[in-house]
């Protein structure tokens, strides 16, 4: 069966409407939106089972969560089934290396303007394990799409018009013709006031358990505590001589491997490898010197099997 993600559909909606929510029809905004949360805090993110989106909530729909459910906080609802009763679609430019949840510098956001816990749903399983909808292929090939459509509007536009190229001399600078645009949105950035989730957290258990919870790595940084503690090895010393030695042997190679070795450094009486003149080396350093020492070699053998050079037997 074809991917049926409702939050594919809005998003790629929005974009294809230029970014007026307004173009909705009536029907769709007025539909509630059960979803699954799949992380609280520090980002309150929801999925349709086939992705995730973040959802930002104004002031009038925590206020009203809260007053009906006091022992409920909202930085908890992780694993728990909400459903979006009034709500909004807005585009806004951000910083994608910054704000996970856009692509291409372009985020369109979930606004919840009031939302309800569903009972009972402490024990739903999603089927699937959902991804980031702007990671997902078509997303980002809609919003490629619409940020071109863009640029070759800005370029296309009166005062950036294509000059007659005929119409250069022999003599025209390279910058004839060059037809300078940008792009540039044009759709109304979304302006609406919402509540952090760091503000919700410090309201539902106080700046303390905040302050402890990011000494503890919870902003999104992975805090690394434990490992191996280093421990000196002693040898008693009633123990046996083969227990000394071999803790001698220990600590000498412990504070071996301590010492940095630099390259090119020579042991006691130990030429460096390659070095020119050492001990044993023929001292050739090009093809001249190895056919002298090739005649060198035969004229010996020459000498050797004369008459002359011929050794005499004791009898």
């Amino acid at each position: 069966m074809p991917e049926t993600s409702a939050f594919k559909q809005l998003v790629t909606s929005m974009f294809q409407y230029g970014g007026d929510f307004s173009k909705f029809s009536s029907a769709q905004r007025s539909q509630a939106i059960k979803c699954y949360v799949k992380e609280s805090f520090p980002y309150f993110l929801v999925s349709d089972n086939y992705h995730y989106v973040a959802v930002y909530f104004t002031k009038k729909a925590i206020d009203d969560f809260k007053a009906k459910n006091s022992n409920v906080n909202i930085t908890d609802l992780k694993t728990r089934v909400i459903t979006i009763t009034d709500w909004s679609l807005e585009m806004n430019k951000v910083n994608s290396q910054d704000v996970f949840t856009s692509y291409g510098g372009l985020e369109v956001r979930l606004v919840a303007k009031s939302f309800k816990l569903e009972k009972g749903s402490d024990k739903v399983i999603l089927t699937r394990h959902p991804s980031n909808l702007y990671r997902d292929a078509e997303v980002k090939t809609t919003i490629q799409n619409y940020t071109h459509g863009q640029t070759v509007s800005a370029a296309s536009g009166a005062k950036a018009a294509m000059p007659d190229i005929s119409s250069f001399k022999n003599s025209g600078s390279v910058a004839q013709g060059v037809v300078s645009a940008s792009t540039t949105y044009n759709f109304k950035e979304g302006k609406t006031a919402f509540v952090s989730l760091e503000s919700v957290f410090k309201q539902e258990k106080g700046a303390n358990a905040l302050s402890k919870l990011s000494q503890g790595g919870s902003s999104g940084r992975v805090k690394v505590s434990g490992g191996q503690t280093k421990k000196s090895k002693s040898v008693k010393k009633g123990g046996s001589k083969k227990a000394a030695a071999v803790g001698a042997l220990m600590r000498s190679s412990s504070a071996n491997n301590k010492k940095s070795v630099t390259l090119g450094a020579k042991g006691p009486n130990v030429q460096s490898p390659g070095n020119a003149g050492a001990d044993g080396s023929a001292n050739i350093s090009s093809m001249r010197d190895f056919k002298k020492m090739v005649s060198m070699i035969k004229n010996q053998k020459n000498r050797g099997n004369t008459p002359g050079g011929k050794r005499s037997k004791k009898n």
